[in-house]
């Protein structure tokens, strides 16, 4: 079904940014195709939506509100898919501008910054709104300390709002980064090694054999169409609905964690990949698969405890 000559396809007032109109369904804009394929690169890399707004404002003079950009990032228009006025999508109607592993990933990262405190989402540093105290259960902050007439600052990890009476002492941010990769190098093999969730390949397996069925459908409306069995007029709400189904088992299959999961729990347990990694790259892993940094406190020692995403 082209994305555009239908009443139920969602009809914008011009193409969307990125696209411009062809004859049945929509074109990639080679002026403005590139932007917004490193807007959502750039959002894939550090994880913010202004960030990314701001940096396609800066690259290729394109302003757009945050959430815009959001919409963006959601939109089924840049997967090559149309979206239509009951909510349902249907698949591969005209060129995507990010590929599937891509969009599922985006997918997984707004799901995930749903989860974290607003300010934390964009902030520069990687463990900014993963770190909880357990001892009085507040979040803990990043704050800067510099000493007057030094270029050189100090960055510490100081709960938020702390109701013990003798108050929480701030922790050197650094130290807690240290343990934490440690931690992980050490934990998260074995994490995954233990892991009792159904098997992923399992899991596409089957979803792939519900595709399989759904397509063997829609290719014998055509035949039950010239039988008389289907008038025309339900051939095609029978497509439309079967087109429907198909693009939400798709979409599943693609949001699934990698089969190769073992494979990824082995470079994250090599201290030596940690090291190469920039702060924006870590944040990216670290809120991949940590669910919150606990701070077990006893007296005035401390340790990283790690609670996984699964």
């Amino acid at each position: 079904m082209p994305a555009t000559g239908s009443i139920y396809c969602r009809r914008p007032v011009g193409p969307p940014y990125g696209y411009r109109r062809g004859r049945y369904r929509y074109a990639l804009d080679k002026s403005t195709a590139p932007a917004v394929k490193a807007f959502f690169e750039h959002f894939i890399l550090y994880g913010s939506i202004r960030g990314a707004a701001r940096f396609l404002e800066k690259t290729y003079g394109k302003k757009v509100a945050p959430s815009t950009a959001q919409r963006w990032l959601q939109h089924p228009v840049y997967r090559g898919d149309s979206e239509y006025k009951d909510g349902s999508v249907i698949r591969d109607t005209h060129t995507p501008i990010i590929a599937r592993e891509e969009a599922a990933q985006v997918d997984r990262l707004l799901r995930r910054n749903r989860l974290l405190p607003p300010k934390t989402v964009s902030a520069e540093r990687s463990l900014a709104g993963l770190v909880q105290c357990a001892a009085c259960q507040s979040k803990l902050r990043v704050s800067r300390v510099t000493r007057p007439r030094k270029t050189q600052e100090y960055l510490y990890l100081r709960p938020i709002h702390c109701k013990r009476e003798k108050a929480c002492r701030a922790i050197a941010y650094n130290t807690v980064l240290e343990q934490t990769i440690t931690a992980i190098c050490t934990e998260f093999p074995q994490a995954v090694q233990d892991l009792q969730a159904p098997p992923v390949g399992a899991i596409k397996a089957n979803l792939a054999t519900q595709v399989a069925a759904k397509e063997a459908h829609l290719n014998q409306i055509e035949q039950l169409q010239q039988q008389g069995i289907l008038d025309p007029a339900s051939a095609d709400l029978r497509r439309y609905t079967l087109r429907g189904e198909l693009s939400a088992l798709e979409q599943k299959r693609s949001q699934l964690p990698p089969e190769n999961l073992s494979t990824i729990a082995q470079t994250l347990g090599s201290p030596e990949f940690w090291q190469d990694l920039s702060e924006s790259e870590r944040r990216v892993y670290l809120r991949e698969f940590i669910q919150t940094i606990w701070i077990d406190r006893a007296d005035t020692d401390w340790q990283v405890r790690i609670q996984f995403v699964f």
